[in-house]
This record gives structure tokens, C-alpha cells and sequence, in this order.
């Protein structure tokens, strides 16, 4: 249809051709993203540790020349004020690896939390939400 849709006569060469498909087709090109990018991601108040972390990463991908301590330096500045966060700041990590590996510790614990949390709601029979309802608000 776009094709179609050219001037008669518009068309002389390959260049030609290939100038104007890549400047109608550019609006469909993923764009790399700068590591600035990385420094929009910001936890909210009542996201998980774990979804924070994918929904990062996620980002991440897209800034692929990205030095590691740029990366560990976003992830830190995103997190909320918590008990993981204070962690960071006492032991600051240069390796983003080593900050995951810290990090699990801290979700295995609001994991934790959560299903002491439900269990009490359950015990006084309030509602308690599904494992697919919950992963759905965190994220």
C-alpha cells in the first residue's frame, strides 16, 4: 500500500528508494535508549523488590553500552527508602551481579513477610488476594 502510494515517477534509482523506505520506516526502528534512561526507573512506595528489579532490568536491556556502576548507580537512586536501600548505602557495590545476589536475600524476606501477613488475614478472615492478583498490583 505504500509502495503504491508514491508519486509516479518518484522512483529512479535504488538510492532513491532506499531513502525514502527508511524514512518512512524509521518511526517503526527501536531506538537504543540512553543510560540516563535508567535513571527514570523509581520503585514505588508499594512495588516488590522483585518486580522493581524485572521491571529495571526490562529497561536495562535497551541500554546496552552501559557501564556497570552507570547501572548500579540507577538501580540504588530507584530504590524506596527501606531496609534493602540502607544496606546499599552501608556496603556500597561497584558489581551490579553482587547487588542482585544482595538483593535476593531482602525479597526471600518480603516474600516472607507477605505470607505471614496473608496468613494473619486469613486467621481473622479478611480477604486475601491470589498469587496472580498480588503479582499483578506489585508490577
Amino acid at each position: 500500500m505504500w509502495f503504491e502510494g508514491l508519486a509516479p515517477q518518484s522512483i529512479h534509482y535504488f538510492k532513491d528508494f532506499q531513502k525514502v523506505f527508511l524514512h518512512h520506516f524509521s518511526s517503526n526502528k527501536k531506538y537504543k535508549k540512553a543510560a540516563f534512561s535508567l535513571f527514570e526507573v523509581k520503585q514505588s512506595p508499594e512495588e516488590s523488590l522483585m518486580s522493581y528489579i524485572r521491571r529495571f532490568n526490562r529497561v536495562a536491556l535497551d541500554v546496552p553500552t552501559c557501564a556497570t556502576e552507570t547501572k548500579t548507580t540507577a538501580f540504588t537512586q530507584g530504590l524506596r527508602e527501606g531496609e534493602f536501600f540502607r544496606s546499599l548505602t552501608k556496603k556500597v557495590s561497584g558489581d551490579f551481579e553482587d547487588l542482585l545476589s544482595r538483593a535476593e536475600k531482602y525479597i526471600n524476606m518480603e516474600e516472607a513477610q507477605k505470607q505471614k501477613r496473608d496468613a494473619g488475614r486469613k486467621e481473622r478472615g479478611d480477604q486475601v488476594a491470589k498469587p496472580a492478583e498480588r503479582g499483578t498490583k506489585e508490577e
